[in-house]
């Protein structure tokens, strides 16, 4: 057995990880307003006030990003979700997370670059509405006033289905 002369990679692996720099370009109020307006819009479309206005006519949220240069090209967020409990007690969940984005959006893009060869195989072009199930942004036709799906569970039926499809098999749920 032949000896290689390369010496491991030593020390963290966050040196070998690329970043995007994300918190930095946001500390600037006019980065930021475009990331504050998308995640808003987001919460919008899945949270109807119209529709269920004892579920979602007082709720409030409020987004924020500050660059913490310790942490550099980390993300860290707090997360707290008020509710109700027994009782109609208020009660509130909270959720620490600190996470690379690169990190976790590596394995997405792996799955996004499959699928969309698997779909232009298949012979599909255009707006691929079954990748939404990756997306923070589902995929429309807004400009045929087309709505964004944000069921998660909607989203995935539409990614088991079409993936069922263009292996020629027979689409066996409907969505909701």
């Amino acid at each position: 057995m032949k000896q290689s002369n390369v010496k491991p990679a030593t020390g963290k692996l966050g040196i070998l990880i690329v970043g995007n720099r994300d918190g930095l370009v946001l500390d600037e109020p006019e980065n930021f307003r475009t990331k504050e307006v998308s995640k808003l819009s987001t919460l919008e479309t899945i949270l109807k006030a119209d529709e269920q206005p004892e579920l979602y006519s007082d709720y409030y949220h409020k987004v924020r990003i500050n660059y913490y240069p310790p942490r550099n090209d980390r993300k860290e967020s707090w997360d707290n979700i008020d509710i109700r409990g027994w009782m109609n007690y208020p009660m509130q969940i909270k959720i620490n997370f600190l996470c690379r984005d690169s990190i976790l959006a590596a394995p997405v893009c792996l799955d996004l670059c499959l699928l969309i060869d698997l779909a232009q195989r298949a012979g599909r072009y255009g707006i691929q509405r079954f990748l939404s199930f990756f997306l923070k942004s589902p995929m429309h036709d807004y400009t045929q006033g087309e709505m964004a799906v944000n069921h998660l569970y909607q989203q995935h039926t539409m990614l088991k289905n079409a993936i069922r499809e263009m292996g020629g098999y027979e689409v066996d749920e409907e969505l909701d």
